[in-house]
């Protein structure tokens, strides 16, 4: 189910990223910095079939905001929550015609819009709406002085053309029953560990995004049901939380013990 939550996290988690000077090291944040356009952004839109070309090499703003999509819901529900029929999404004048042809396109902002900027009648910039206040909204750009950065607008800036707003489907949480016991229940669980996949590794990666522990590169636990490098740093860390002063429950495998605490402490 789309979410803005998950775009704005997966947003805030690029902050600092910097466009690089060649095709080099590219999921590095900070490595080889230049003023080339060379992104992990444009790297990985090209290789699932985004766009009607490869955008590396070029202005990269909408690039990142397509790639935040893509992270938080895959290919296909990524382009659709964008309202995104066709292969132009990679310039802000498309990208702003598809919300615009969907009627999901005004001046009011909301957390996780895609807002655009504009110079001279033209829009030249976009971003992602990370927070809203009476006055002001904050964002996430790409490409704003070479890199991924968080800025801060008046909501009355004359720089703001308007914003798309995303066809999220989050339904209104429902209030928690007072809780009562019941009786002991058994259930099945397997060893899991780097290589496992299947539902029972989403669950565990639901839990990681649950409790914001993210990996050691401070990305966020991406749920796709597959026991990487990345997950299994963050079930180490959520072992050194769950198992303080006790190192040799922190091997990454998510056995018995773990399961336990993990199902059965709060946090």
């Amino acid at each position: 189910m789309s979410n803005a939550s998950q775009v704005v996290s997966i947003a805030l988690a690029e902050v600092g990223y910097r466009e690089k000077a060649s095709n080099a090291s590219l999921d590095l944040a900070t490595a080889n910095a230049g003023t080339n356009n060379w992104t992990k952004y444009a790297r990985d839109l090209w290789q699932v079939g985004y766009y009607n070309g490869n955008k590396n090499g070029y202005a990269w703003c909408d690039v990142f905001v397509d790639w935040v999509f893509f992270k938080a819901f895959g290919k296909t529900e990524g382009q659709l929550t964008e309202c995104q029929t066709g292969p132009l999404g990679a310039a802000c004048p498309y990208s702003a015609g598809y919300y615009k042809a969907q009627g999901r396109y005004d001046k009011t902002p909301k957390v996780g819009d895609q807002v655009f900027f504009q110079q001279g009648g033209s829009l030249v910039h976009t971003g992602i709406v990370v927070s809203v206040t009476a006055s002001q909204i904050v964002t996430v750009e790409g490409n704003s002085s070479n890199m991924v950065k968080k800025n801060t607008y008046s909501r009355t800036s004359s720089y703001i053309a308007g914003y798309g707003h995303p066809k999220y489907t989050e339904a209104a949480p429902t209030p928690a029953p007072a809780y009562t016991y019941g009786t002991e229940q058994s259930v099945k669980v397997h060893l899991l560990k780097k290589g496992s996949y299947g539902p029972e590794v989403k669950s565990v990666q639901r839990i990681l995004y649950a409790r914001g522990i993210r990996d050691d590169a401070g990305k966020v636990i991406q749920v796709d049901g597959s026991f990487g490098a990345s997950t299994r740093q963050a079930v180490i860390k959520l072992q050194k939380s769950l198992f303080p002063g006790t190192d040799a429950e922190w091997d990454g495998e998510v056995g018995a013990r773990t399961w336990a605490a993990m199902l059965t402490q709060l946090w």
